[in-house]
């Protein structure tokens, strides 16, 4: 349970967000993408159910429970993403902290390089898709890079930073890594 108090910002799931300061920004995402999902899986998974009861051959009819569960899951993930405080980013002057469904962090500002966009493009066939996250390099040393040195590794040849943030939490790209670049200068400075 997350809540505001007062100028202290308390988060009951996390055990490091036991008590942060005032929080100067707090990104959720938005809804649509998983209502989208939402809509699709639910879509999905009745086909699903209407194969499964209704197929004359015994493989469709398994094919139609297949199709059942696993859109059903992919409706039930989604719903979870659109109940409030599910995935967040909370930053303050000691750091940003990344909420997400199964996975809970803390960056400090000390262990931050710098923010970036991270920017990546997939051709399928004649159609180009451009991916895009806010990308976060580490100084070294950070006990980010000393923790998760294999996937470090992974992330940063593939994308040219060590962490990625979820979302882009309703700002443009380079809009939000200026922003948390802004937070980051405030920092150092004291």
């Amino acid at each position: 349970m997350t809540k505001a108090t007062g100028s202290t910002y308390v988060s009951d799931d996390v055990p490091e967000m036991a008590t942060i300061e005032h929080p100067l920004l707090v990104l959720t995402p938005r809804p649509w993408k998983w209502l989208g999902v939402l809509a699709i899986g639910v879509l999905l998974m009745v086909g699903g159910w209407w194969m499964a009861h209704y197929a004359a051959e015994p493989f469709k009819r398994t094919v139609g429970w297949f199709s059942l569960v696993f859109f059903g899951f992919v409706a039930v993930m989604a719903a979870i993403q659109l109940v409030p405080g599910t995935s967040q980013v909370v930053v303050t002057s000691n750091g940003i902290f990344v909420k997400t469904f199964l996975r809970r962090v803390q960056y400090a500002w000390s262990e931050v390089e710098r923010f970036g966009v991270a920017e990546w493009t997939q051709r399928h066939g004649p159609f180009r898709q451009r991916q895009r996250y806010i990308g976060i390099l580490f100084i070294t040393g950070s006990k980010h890079l000393i923790s998760n040195r294999r996937m470090q590794a992974w992330t940063t040849a593939f994308w040219g930073y060590h962490a990625l943030l979820p979302d882009n939490y309703g700002y443009e790209h380079q809009e939000l890594a200026d922003l948390l670049n802004g937070y980051l200068r405030s920092a150092r400075k004291g």
